[in-house]
């Protein structure tokens, strides 16, 4: 039998009306802690012991006052109980990587509280693609894992080379990696891996092998996203690394198309992959469509200007309907996508009549070497624009703000812009379409500011 009194249990944060859970009397503020005996650690595996009990089940639920309650349920088939429960708690990493990105923040600044948490946790990984070392991984972990095929998940190698990449996450702990990779991949859980790549240190021969040894676990391990190390301005007391540069990016692509072209020829796929950014420092062209197949690290900067451009060349083919009057507004993007965003709204305004600006906003908050859109400050954007807006509308990167108020890293939301700026704060949208969207209802007048005071 379980004892309540020996684990937390996970708090309930709603009840929906007219549910199971809300005839059994089920309230907000109570605590779940097992279902049929079994422990309920968190929301995910809630879904899944929940969706596997039967139509009988036992719930043990601890209640706001402290009360202890079994309760008995009968449920048809595939019926769901009708609760919501807390946000899983994030485990914190207990590695010091020599690149790591956290340690790396401005000290001493307001900065988003999301941003200064170093997480290792594999759910997070399962449900948002989240990268993971594998190093914290207990027994339990593997067999929940493995139990609820919790696949795919994210794994950043960085070298296959055990001491090497002891160095690199700065880990007194022995290195199993490979071993934790080949319980995966038997069991077939997919899996995506990332190198961050970083001059001199695990570049060269490591990344070679580092490549040709994750290949062997093909096809259950699926891509290598080799992305460059990113450094801010604010590494005092760090160890030194080299910044990726021109010459560097462009030596990169020609070593990595080699072992994409071996590996292509045997296996029908690139496997590893490189960042857009390699491509763009070193001005050569991004690989087509086909390259990339579905997609599937796109949210590791691995694809996404061939899907800009896709998209772009896609919407541009569209009948869209000619505003009545030329849409006049600014749209800001960081240093590395500016090229390219600057030549489509270019092309965009000569199609359409339209008359918008491109500007480019250098990272004032992280550092100069920081230069994609999704890591720049709300303080960058309003430096970047304040004496060259122009028109009546504001369109940033969607993906430099989180939550509904538009929250960007440093603490500043998009009413903070639109009250500084006294026009329309939007984002740009996750696909093109969406930002042809937003230009077209702007030069309407359908897009106001909401918190101009």
């Amino acid at each position: 039998m379980i004892s309540a009194s020996l684990i937390e249990g996970v708090l309930i944060t709603k009840v929906i009306g007219g549910s199971i859970a809300a005839e059994v009397g089920l309230e907000e503020g109570d605590r779940l802690f097992a279902i049929n005996d079994r422990v309920i650690e968190d929301v995910l595996d809630y879904r899944f012991v929940s969706s596997n009990a039967g139509m009988d089940l036992v719930m043990k639920v601890r209640k706001a006052d402290g009360e202890l309650w079994d309760i008995e349920i009968e449920r048809e088939e595939e019926e769901d109980l009708g609760l919501e429960l807390e946000e899983i708690q994030t485990r914190i990493c207990k590695n010091n990587c020599i690149f790591c990105f956290v340690h790396q923040l401005p000290r001493g600044k307001h900065i988003r509280r999301t941003l200064r948490v170093k997480d290792e946790d594999f759910r997070l990984s399962f449900l948002y693609g989240n990268y993971l070392t594998l190093t914290n991984l207990s027994e339990a972990d593997f067999q929940r894992i493995l139990e609820q095929h919790l696949s795919p998940l994210y794994v950043s190698v960085h070298t296959t080379e055990p001491e090497l990449r002891q160095y690199l996450l700065q880990s007194r702990q022995p290195d199993r990696l490979m071993e934790n990779l080949a319980r995966l991949a038997r069991e077939r859980i997919t899996i995506h891996t990332q190198i961050v790549l970083m001059p001199g240190v695990n570049d060269g021969p490591h990344l070679k092998k580092s490549i040709f040894d994750l290949l062997s676990f093909f096809p259950s391990l699926q891509t290598v996203a080799v992305v460059p190390v990113g450094l801010t301005d604010h590494r005092q007391g760090l160890k030194p690394l080299a910044p990726v540069d021109a010459a560097y990016a462009r030596e990169t692509i020609s070593i990595v198309h080699g072992y994409q072209r071996e590996i292509r020829k045997k296996y029908g796929t690139p496997f590893g992959y490189l960042g857009d950014e390699f491509y763009i420092l070193a001005g050569r062209p991004i690989p087509g469509r086909s390259h990339y197949g579905e997609f599937p690290i796109l949210e590791n900067g691995v694809g996404m200007v061939r899907r800009f451009l896709d998209e772009y060349r896609a919407a541009m083919r569209r009948k869209w309907q000619r505003p009545a009057r030329p849409a006049r507004g600014t749209v800001v993007t960081g240093k590395i996508f500016f090229p390219i965003l600057e030549k489509s709204v270019g092309e965009l305004n000569r199609k359409f009549g339209l008359d918008l600006r491109c500007v480019m906003a250098p990272s004032l908050f992280l550092g100069k070497a920081i230069t994609v859109a999704g890591l720049l400050a709300g303080g960058d954007i309003y430096e970047a624009v304040r004496n060259r807006m122009h028109g009546d509308f504001l369109v940033v990167p969607s993906e430099a703000m989180i939550h509904e108020e538009g929250l960007f890293l440093d603490d500043w939301v998009r009413g903070d812009l639109e009250n500084r700026l006294g026009v329309p704060v939007i984002g740009g949208g996750n696909h093109v379409a969406d930002f042809f969207k937003l230009v077209f209802a702007a030069a309407e007048g359908a897009v106001q500011p909401r918190s101009i005071r």
